[in-house]
């Protein structure tokens, strides 16, 4: 005879060992884009920064000032640099941890409220998710988030004090990957205070809040450090919170209009149709977080999963607006802001549970589903077409005209796809490209176009051959 517990105990055993089938298709189908995807670029600008900055240098940004420089990201480059490691699968294994750490959180945290393990494939499928993959600061950033959120849940269930330093700690790494994420973690630290209201003058919290306050005053000088010399942040001091900024670009993440439209359609044709399905997107977003609070006898219930999303999505607008007042702090935009796509998506999904027998409450998390699948498949498209530096193999007797926007030296672009190319002319506007390759006397030539000039270029150039290259870059073939 089979006693109750016992089936329970079964089920368990079931539901884990396909939970960590789930785990282990995820980590190797990342691997996998961590060993198959050449140098990006961004990384490549990482690579090459931190190549030439030492330990205190890197720490406190006196050569390497660009927003390029992701701290913890950084330190594990230079560590491999001082290694003598070379190959980027390497470079990538800090970020591939940091899914590890995401997924190890989601899934605790989906037992923790009660939700099928298999919801899990919709937060990992999720906007920007392809930096799991990717030598950057972003999937240590959001995996140490997850996990900061993850304490934060079981600190709310059952007051113990090393809930409080999990938080803490996890959420001070997370801002140290990617200073952005600090907006976030503030919002989970004020929380936090919330639930120990009582208990805010002790040892603990006086502890946690000077660490806190140490974090904020490092990534406030290191902030104006970056804000003050980046080239690609200068000049977009007029992007506001709402136009082109930090809650239109999360809007066109979830909606991946730039991308599916350019696989799918043609852009001219559809510029309406990538209005209204925006539109749709911000309802699939807003309908499940008017539903997300939960109020009895006229009172909120901030115990509640619900009512913690909401208050978190809308702490770190607050916290920006004040730091644009008071510091000048610029609005941070899609990826900087990963962990409101990943807080939005639990509340939609959390929504879509709680409300389940209803079914347009499913419409959302399928259609915010189906569009980061869609996304998914395009990485999958852009990975199967070649790289530009095998494509650039062709141009090794001929001169190379380059078109890329900000300009990078010569040098970045040779370390970049190492090509160790001589007679390569660069510039970021299109008309002053043109007289210079119609005046070229040679009898091929090529032009390498990063994807902002790829449509005005193919438009000048559009009677000669065209290689499409991984990332949406372009290799025109020009005969004489």
């Amino acid at each position: 005879m089979i006693h109750k517990n016992e089936i329970g105990e079964v089920s368990s055993r079931a539901s884990l060992k396909k939970e960590v089938y789930l785990f282990v298709f995820f980590l190797i189908a990342f691997l996998f884009f961590a060993y198959y995807n050449d140098w990006e670029y961004d990384e490549s600008t990482s690579y090459n920064g931190v190549l030439t900055s030492g330990l205190w240098e890197l720490l406190t940004y006196n050569k390497f000032k660009t927003a390029n420089n992701h701290l913890l990201n950084s330190l594990y480059f230079k560590l491999l640099q001082n290694w003598h490691i070379t190959n980027v699968v390497y470079y990538r294994l800090l970020s591939v941890s940091g899914f590890v750490l995401f997924f190890i959180a989601n899934s605790k945290l989906l037992k923790l409220l009660r939700i099928n393990y298999a919801y899990i494939i919709i937060l990992t499928v999720t906007p920007f998710f392809f930096y799991f993959t990717l030598g950057r600061g972003y999937a240590l950033a959001i995996g140490c988030f997850a996990m900061s959120f993850f304490y934060l849940m079981k600190y709310v269930h059952k007051q113990e004090v090393r809930y409080e330093y999990l938080v803490v700690i996890f959420g001070a790494i997370s801002s140290l990957a990617i200073f952005s994420f600090l907006y976030g973690f503030l919002s989970l630290f004020i929380v936090l205070c919330f639930f120990k209201r009582r208990h805010l003058m002790d040892v603990h919290t006086l502890l946690l809040s000077t660490i806190v306050l140490a974090l904020l005053i490092y990534i406030y000088i290191l902030g104006k450090i970056i804000n003050y010399s980046d080239p690609s942040i200068i000049g977009v001091k007029n992007f506001n919170l709402f136009s082109y900024g930090t809650v239109s670009s999360i809007l066109s993440d979830f909606s991946y209009r730039d991308q599916l439209i350019h696989l799918f359609f043609d852009e001219s044709k559809f510029v309406l149709f990538v209005k209204y399905f925006k539109i749709v997107i911000t309802l699939c977003i807003i309908i499940p977080m008017v539903y997300g609070s939960k109020i009895r006898s006229g009172k909120i219930d901030m115990s509640n999963s619900k009512t913690i999303l909401v208050v978190l999505i809308s702490l770190p607008f607050l916290i920006m607006i004040s730091a644009n007042i008071f510091t000048h702090a610029l609005y941070p935009l899609k990826r900087a802001v990963f962990y409101l796509h990943y807080l939005v998506l639990l509340l939609i999904l959390i929504s879509t549970v709680t409300f389940s027998k209803k079914p347009v409450f499913y419409i959302p998390v399928i259609v915010i589903f189906l569009t980061s699948f869609f996304y998914s498949a395009y990485i999958y498209y852009d990975l199967s077409r070649p790289t530009i530096k095998e494509i650039l193999a062709k141009t090794d007797k001929y001169p190379l005209y380059v078109l890329l926007k900000n300009n990078p030296n010569i040098t970045l672009i040779n370390n970049l796809y190492g090509i160790d190319k001589k007679d390569i002319i660069q510039d970021s506007v299109l008309n002053e490209v043109v007289p210079k390759i119609q005046s070229d006397t040679s009898k091929i030539r090529y032009l390498l176009s990063w994807p902002e000039y790829k449509d005005s270029t193919l438009n000048v150039f559009r009677n000669n051959k065209v290689y499409n290259c991984r990332g949406g870059n372009v290799l025109i073939e020009i005969f004489r």
